[in-house]
């Protein structure tokens, strides 16, 4: 175990991303508080059918956290996070009978599958199947035509199903939402090819995309 541990060292920071805490990796607690109460659901801006699960608002120490394993080569940080994400919704009794993702298209440079990776946590945390449900949107990619301009980009158009779904409840998961159009869209298509209720869930939301939770 100590040389595993080493090992896991050499691979990965062992400190909380956001604040350095030593032994706190991906995040520590008080970076990325943990009761099963603050994950939701909230109502999504653009959808107020599609309740939204999140970790917390896309700021501070889950900010950084979530741009660690996007950005900064730390692509399991987002795995884990995901299965702490899973964890925090099966305490809040949240439920479905398969775990899907918003999908990224192929382009160059690094892996974009971060919405990939979180959905893998989320369902081994829950007990799930993760399922291909839904194929890329085509279009340019949102994040990267937001930082080559300043003008807002158009709509990426919706993703397409892969297959027909017999009813069931999906959980839609993706990396962050900052407007809600992205998950709104993929709702959409899921419930078009038959899922009887779909939910969404992310590590972090802005807070202009959300509205609070119930009660």
């Amino acid at each position: 175990m100590v040389v595993v541990d080493a090992l896991k060292g050499l691979l990965r920071p062992s400190g909380c991303l956001a604040c350095g805490v030593p032994a706190a990796w991906p995040c520590c607690a008080d970076c990325l508080p943990s009761e099963p109460g603050t994950v939701g659901p909230r109502v999504l801006a653009a959808d107020p059918d599609l309740p939204l699960w999140t970790l917390g608002p896309y700021r501070d120490g889950l900010r950084a956290a979530v741009l660690a394993g996007k950005l900064d080569g730390q692509p399991a940080a987002l795995t884990e996070l995901g299965r702490r994400l899973g964890t925090a919704l099966a305490g809040a009794g949240a439920g479905a009978d398969l775990v899907t993702y918003v999908a990224a298209g192929r382009v160059a440079g690094p892996p974009r599958d971060h919405a990939e990776r979180i959905a893998t946590g989320v369902a081994t945390a829950l007990g799930l199947p993760l399922a291909h449900l839904l194929a890329p949107a085509g279009g340019r990619d949102l994040g990267r035509a937001r930082r080559a301009s300043r003008a807002t980009p158009p709509p990426r158009p919706p993703p397409t199903a892969r297959r027909r779904l017999a009813g069931g409840r999906v959980l839609l998961v993706d990396d962050l939402t900052t407007t809600g159009g992205t998950l709104a869209t993929a709702a959409a298509t899921l419930r078009t090819a038959g899922a009887r209720q779909v939910e969404a869930a992310v590590l972090a939301a802005s807070p202009s995309a959300v509205g609070p939770g119930p009660g």
